[in-house]
């Protein structure tokens, strides 16, 4: 009895143990295709959300494409008067129909002060330009002087603290007569001042603004003491009821037509204000008003949109990407009028805004309300 049960209990013993082996191999088996199975939650199961994409307006004018600019050539140079030598190349301008002393003023990006200097030195403001005359622009340590009666060039030197010989040593001048010889009237000079740095700017509007931050709390922003100083040209409290769609006239409370960064502010040879932003980013009409010039201008702007505030004010936007508008629209306040780029003489993507009152070149920071 006892060896029966011996030898079935033997018989089972390896039986069992391939159970158990078939089973493992089995759960092996079992968990590697579980682990092979696709995850529950894939990514495709996922929604990611994205950005809704700015709906520009479909252009009403598009830009003739333009040749590259040579950055050798003339017209390279910066439109706002960048710090150049005096025997650097000039800005240069074909005098075109119709052409006046603003619209050469606006091409050339020159203060309107400025403008006969880019003409010749016998020229007065009565006279007509010429058709088919090629202008220079004056560099931009270089002040036009108009000739007032009985002046001579000591007499200007000493007005403006520089040596008369340096007045007499350009060749623009055409100075002949004998150094108290008396200049004829209302034309005009060319006179050469110490090239400033940029961080030497010293105007009573710099002055000014010095003087208030001094005396702002610590850590004032100073867009804080230009919004005040804007404010305090306007009254608060003026209702401005609905606006006719043919109204061509601005508020002259000039908004920020960019959202960007500062990377260039207002100087003496820069007399503008640089806004770096993303390529594409919108470019909005910072007054109402009707547009001037749209297109390109091969005086350094690149694409750029001069929009008239009928208010005495002018705008200018320049380096654009695109073109959003036409000359002759009307254009409301925060319209997009095009797009940031980097053409024309650009390093790279930014808007070059110039506000002109009565055609002279103002500080943008003075005018513009807080962002």
């Amino acid at each position: 009895m006892m060896d029966n049960v011996g030898s079935m209990g033997g018989a089972a013993l390896p039986k069992l143990v391939s159970t158990v082996l078939l089973a493992l191999i089995a759960a092996i088996a079992l968990l590697h295709t579980v682990s092979a199975q696709a995850p529950v939650i894939t990514p495709s199961d996922i929604s990611t959300p994205t950005p809704t994409p700015l709906m520009l307006p479909t252009p009403t004018q598009t830009p003739t494409a333009q040749p590259p600019v040579d950055p050798a050539s003339p017209s390279s140079h910066l439109a706002a008067r960048s710090i150049h030598a005096l025997d650097a190349a000039p800005i240069t301008y074909t005098v075109q129909p119709g052409d006046t002393l603003f619209t050469v003023a606006l091409e050339m990006g020159l203060d309107l002060d400025d403008a006969p200097c880019a003409v010749r030195a016998d020229f007065t403001v009565d006279q007509p330009l010429v058709i088919g005359d090629v202008l220079s622009a004056p560099p931009a340590n270089v002040v036009c002087h108009e000739v007032q009666p009985g002046e001579t060039v000591e007499s200007i030197a000493a007005t403006y603290f520089v040596d008369a010989r340096q007045i007499r040593a350009l060749a623009w001048n055409r100075l002949t007569g004998a150094p108290d010889h008396p200049l004829t009237a209302y034309t005009h000079l060319r006179v050469p001042l110490a090239a400033l740095t940029p961080g030497q700017s010293a105007s009573n509007s710099d002055l000014s603004f010095l003087l208030t931050m001094l005396n702002m709390p610590v850590n004032t922003s100073p867009f804080v003491v230009f919004a005040q100083k804007s404010a305090a040209r306007t009254p608060d409290n003026v209702t401005v009821g609905p606006v006719p769609a043919d109204w061509p006239y601005g508020s002259g409370r000039f908004t920020w037509p960019v959202y960007g960064w500062l990377s260039q502010n207002y100087r003496f040879d820069h007399r503008a204000v640089d806004i770096a932003a993303p390529q594409g980013t919108p470019v909005t009409a910072s007054d109402r008003g009707v547009v001037l010039r749209a297109g390109w201008n091969n005086q350094g702007y690149g694409r750029f949109v001069i929009i008239d505030h009928k208010i005495d004010y002018v705008t200018l936007y320049a380096h654009l990407d695109r073109v959003l508008v036409k000359e002759g629209e009307i254009v409301g306040q925060g319209q997009v009028i095009g797009t940031v780029g980097s053409t024309g003489n650009s390093t790279g993507p930014h808007l070059h805004f110039e506000i002109r009152d009565f055609g002279r070149l103002a500080n943008p920071l003075e005018l513009l309300t807080a962002p």
